[in-house]
């Protein structure tokens, strides 16, 4: 089962202690390496392919109302392998949301060399981006550009996080 109820800063720390407990350096990823995974490089419209499908993804389709076990949903894999990013549970990246007056300082698609986006000391009353689909949610949850931003400090029956290793 995927782990959900983690605020993002519990998702950093156990980042941290992965990477001490690994020797490597583990993270979350950036909205736009979270992007890049769903897509791939044909640009996929949705994780799995073309099409979107209750077979595809753990979302309210599925009528399931929970988390269900990594992989079940084949159909939404990418080719590369990686599952249930157009459900399931949504993601925490690392990236800033920022306040709602910010929203158009931090709109999407932005420019991956503005540090600002990316800081992780930004603030406890700036949003993170959380991108992916999730049991809970619809179709348009579901599409690799969906995005939101969610509180860092709070945790969320419907979001979890990922783990990007750096090589």
């Amino acid at each position: 089962q995927p782990v959900v109820g983690v605020s993002w800063y519990e998702a950093l720390a156990y980042c941290s202690w992965l990477s001490a407990q690994c020797g490597r350096s583990m993270r979350l990823p950036s909205e736009v390496e979270w992007e890049a995974a769903a897509r791939g490089t044909e640009g996929r419209r949705y994780p799995g392919g073309t099409t979107f499908g209750p077979t595809s993804d753990n979302t309210r389709a599925t009528h399931l109302r929970t988390t269900s076990p990594v992989g079940v949903f084949p159909g939404g894999a990418t080719p590369e392998g990686v599952c249930d990013l157009g459900g399931n549970v949504r993601n925490w990246t690392r990236s800033v949301w920022g306040a709602d007056a910010d929203q158009e300082r931090y709109a999407y698609p932005y420019d991956p060399t503005d540090a600002g986006r990316e800081d992780l000391d930004a603030g406890r009353d700036l949003a993170r981006v959380v991108r992916g689909g999730s049991w809970r949610g619809d179709l348009r949850g579901s599409h690799p550009a969906f995005r939101t931003g969610r509180d860092p400090v709070n945790r969320y029956q419907t979001l979890g996080f990922r783990v990007m290793a750096r090589t």
